[in-house]
């Protein structure tokens, strides 16, 4: 995975990313895995201001970061 990626904070971002299909890793936020990379992810399937799914997995929002490369 590139070094260089950019974070997915907004609807505009995700949906942007979803469009494009691109492939989202997910990392956790918070916790002693703080940084740490929960799943490689893929192409965005849903989202809503609570969740985002990819892969058939549900992601809070608030405990994940949802990064693409750039």
């Amino acid at each position: 995975m590139s070094t260089s990626y950019k974070v997915l904070n907004t609807d505009a971002d995700l949906f942007t990313a979803s469009l494009a299909q691109a492939r989202v890793a997910v990392f956790e936020r918070c916790g002693e895995l703080a940084g740490c990379i929960v799943d490689y992810g893929g192409p965005i399937q849903k989202w809503t201001p609570v969740s985002v799914k990819i892969a058939d997995a549900y992601y809070l929002r608030s405990d994940f970061e949802f990064r693409v490369p750039i």
